[in-house]
C-alpha cells in the first residue's frame, strides 16, 4: 500500500467518521472502498458502452450492402460541389 494525503473539508471528514464508525472501520478503509467503487464503476460504464455498441453494429450488419456504391455516389457529389464552387469563384 502507499500511503497518499488528501485534504478533505470539515463536512467531508466528518460524514467519513461517522460511516467508518457505523461500520466499524476506519476512515482510511471507507475511502479505499468508495476509490475502488468509482473505479469500477467506470470500468462497469466501458464495458456496457462496448456491449451497446457491439449490439448496434451486430443489428445493423449488412443494413447498406450498397455502402461500396454509396462511396461513388458521395464522390460524384464531392465532385460536383467542387466544379460548382470553381464556377462561382469565376
Amino acid at each position: 500500500m502507499r500511503r497518499t494525503q488528501i485534504y478533505l473539508d470539515d463536512d467531508q471528514a466528518s460524514r467519513l467518521d461517522e460511516r467508518a464508525s457505523a461500520n466499524g472501520t476506519t476512515r482510511s478503509r471507507v475511502i479505499r472502498i468508495a476509490i475502488d467503487e468509482y473505479l469500477t464503476q467506470d470500468e462497469r460504464d466501458t464495458a456496457a458502452w462496448r456491449t451497446r455498441w457491439q449490439e448496434a453494429v451486430q443489428k445493423t450488419a449488412g443494413a447498406a450492402p450498397d455502402l461500396a456504391a454509396g462511396a461513388e455516389y458521395v464522390e460524384s457529389l464531392r465532385q460536383s460541389d467542387a466544379e460548382r464552387l470553381s464556377g462561382l469563384e469565376h
